[in-house]
């Protein structure tokens, strides 16, 4: 159970850095393949958690799925901010494209 609060705390700073620090960024890429490797690391130690007979304490797995859909609401959340940016990214350059066009046609 300590491997998998330290996770969390982890993984809560991964998700704060990656909603800090700008998308072009060259820690992005870095922080989110980080961020993958935790959560797949986090799943299995869930999986032994909830497989542990011995695991009584319905509390701490209680937490534990509140904690799983907060991070997955942070993540979607970052996930859509950078996507709209990816897609206003897009717009610009089609934009430039067209004006640089309609210029070389002067």
């Amino acid at each position: 159970m300590k491997q998998l609060d330290e996770l969390n705390n982890a993984l809560e700073q991964v998700l704060e850095q990656l909603k800090r620090i700008p998308a072009e960024d060259a820690q992005t890429d870095d922080l989110v393949s980080n961020l993958q490797s935790m959560v797949d690391e986090r799943q299995l130690l869930l999986n032994v958690l909830v497989a542990d007979a011995n695991m009584t304490d319905a509390n701490y797995l209680q937490r534990q799925l509140a904690l799983t859909q907060d991070f997955s609401k942070k993540a979607s959340l970052l996930m859509a901010d950078r996507q709209a940016l990816l897609h206003a990214s897009s717009k610009n350059k089609r934009q430039i494209s067209v004006y640089e066009t309609i210029d070389s046609n002067r």
